[in-house]
């Protein structure tokens, strides 16, 4: 009985579905998301919901929207977890390098609850990274349970009142809080549904964005606050987590990928999918197997499964919730519309994309983790993973059932940001500080944590400084120019110009580790300030450095 809400809210859809079109062509193809009818789905909630998904001031820290890992273009998932670089969760054996990696999204350095910076095991003061890949939110709708584990369930329960607001289909809405009170994804510790309220009831909407789409910008014209936008979804100005989750559920339910090529051949044009694609389709259905957890249309079953991709006990999933054993090291199946768009796959991210040049010979592809029958982690592994490759499938079958996932599955308005998948574009994704020539180091290297967007109107704007030693001094050193290349005393690099000045700034931590502090302003909403170049560079105590005096990079910031 572990699935039954997952099954019924599949039937419901396959109901919906076939009830829609007597048409045999179109009885297979995606029907609308199921809408829970304590939520109503109305074009005002949706807008509002569309505006805070996009919304990087709704962290508590300016950087991080949902968008920010669940971008339409990479199927609904987190663009950067592949890219050169590119920090990742280290895993249960806490070292980077390692089989157990996990390519990870992006979230924000960890504050307190006086919302400084403070280090946290694993990630120090350095951005931390999810222990699990981002799942698609574009039609996630479809789904009775979110996040890979499903904790996220269909029953709703307002977090301020603690009462039930959805008895069945709240998936989306249980699931959109959990990020905003993260310490990991967008929260500090001890963040509030209060603290939430009374930004969005000050903050200017969407204040960092640009390139705003041309809805959000009439309903901007028409509604320029949050107390605004909300009595327009919901009959008045209050903003409540329950309103919150309503809004940004009621958005996501109308991102439904439901025009890929492989829904055009369904409904009767041939020549929607090519020959290859369609060799591909039978073979999914066939001899792949594959049909029997992607189940179509929405290409997945909404059950658990193990794939043997590493040891349970590194992450239990699906056990984590319910307690029982045989969900160990299962992973809620993902649908496979716009796959193809994704940089990498599984929960751990561990596997490069489809289509990626070496999938073939790369036994850590899907390819080959199918053929084999699965992973070399076989505890529990799902009994409807068999070697295909013992089952008449070659590697040249494979392929093409790749193609078709790949390709056929992909809705082209995803893939090109079109309505509904358009979106404005977030500041995270486009600037940040410039970091000038190198510092001077003592028994470390001292660092700025200043990736916080500065611009005019900003309340609490912060810098932190680590380096030295607990208990020691640091100087936070600021100007508006700059010395390019720098100017030295004696070793000492100099980064700032004729214009410095600073704070001086007692240094948190353990004696003889390294020390932190964090500097806090507020920027004056002067638009004026506009374009107006900041530069920092921090000093701490050091008696390893030269001199006595270890000295941060410069830092670059321009108000925006």
């Amino acid at each position: 009985m572990k699935h039954t809400h997952g099954f019924l809210f599949l039937l419901g859809a396959h109901v919906a579905c076939l009830l829609g079109s007597a048409d045999t062509g179109l009885r297979a193809q995606l029907p609308p998301a199921p809408v829970p009818v304590e939520n109503p789905l109305t074009p005002q909630k949706a807008l509002l919901g569309k505006i805070l998904f996009w919304e990087e001031q709704l962290s508590s820290d300016d950087t991080m929207a949902c968008a920010s890992c669940h971008q339409p273009e990479h199927g609904g998932s987190d663009g950067r977890v592949r890219r050169p670089n590119q920090p990742v969760n280290p895993g249960a054996d806490g070292l980077v390098g390692t089989a157990d990696d996990i390519r990870g999204s992006l979230g924000v350095v960890h504050r307190n609850a006086a919302g400084d910076f403070a280090p946290v095991p694993t990630f120090g003061l350095q951005t931390q990274v999810t222990g699990r890949s981002s799942n698609s939110a574009v039609g996630a709708a479809h789904h009775a349970e979110l996040f890979w584990d499903g904790r996220a369930s269909t029953v709703f329960t307002d977090p301020e009142t603690q009462t039930v607001a959805i008895a069945f289909g709240g998936g989306l809405e249980s699931q959109s809080l959990g990020p905003i009170l993260s310490t990991v994804e967008m929260g500090h510790d001890g963040r509030t549904w209060n603290d939430v309220r009374a930004k969005l009831q000050r903050i200017e909407p969407l204040r960092l964005a640009t390139n705003l789409t041309p809805d959000i910008a009439a309903g901007l014209a028409a509604h320029p606050t949050y107390p605004a936008l909300f009595a327009s979804a919901f009959g008045d100005s209050a903003i409540t987590a329950r309103r919150i989750a309503f809004a940004l559920a009621s958005y996501q339910r109308t991102l439904n990928p439901d025009q890929t090529p492989w829904d055009r051949f369904m409904a009767g044009n041939a020549a929607a999918m090519t020959p290859q694609q369609v060799q591909g389709w039978n073979l999914f259905q066939g001899n792949g197997r594959c049909g029997l957890c992607h189940t179509p249309p929405f290409f997945s079953d909404d059950f658990y499964h193990n794939l043997g991709i590493r040891p349970w006990q590194e992450d239990p999933g699906r056990m984590n919730v319910s307690q029982a054993m045989p969900d160990r090291g299962a992973f809620k199946t993902p649908s496979l519309r716009n796959a193809g768009l994704r940089p990498a796959m599984l929960h751990d991210g561990s596997m490069p994309a489809l289509g990626d040049p070496a999938g073939a010979t790369n036994p850590h592809s899907m390819v080959n983790l199918y053929l084999a029958g699965g992973g070399s982690f076989r505890d529990n592994l799902s009994t409807f993973l068999v070697p295909l490759n013992q089952n008449g499938v070659s590697l040249n079958d494979m392929l093409l059932i790749e193609d078709f996932v790949q390709n056929a599955l992909t809705d082209p308005r995803v893939a090109q940001g079109l309505p509904p998948f358009d979106h404005p574009m977030l500041r995270g994704s486009r600037f940040g500080p410039r970091t000038l020539s190198p510092g001077l180091a003592g028994a470390t290297m001292p660092a700025l944590i200043d990736h916080q967007p500065a611009f005019p109107g900003s309340v609490g704007y912060q810098v932190g400084l680590t380096g030295g030693t607990g208990g020691g001094l640091g100087f936070l050193g600021f100007a508006l120019d700059a010395f390019t290349p720098p100017a030295f005393v004696g070793t000492l690099p100099i980064h700032l110009g004729t214009t410095a000045t600073g704070v001086l700034l007692p240094l948190q931590g353990t004696a003889g580790q390294p020390g932190y502090a964090t500097w806090r302003t507020s920027i004056p909403n002067n638009q004026s300030l506009v374009g107006l170049y900041l530069y920092f560079q921090g000093f701490v105590q050091d008696t390893v450095s030269p001199g006595g005096i270890a000295a941060s990079a410069g830092s670059e910031v321009r108000l925006r």
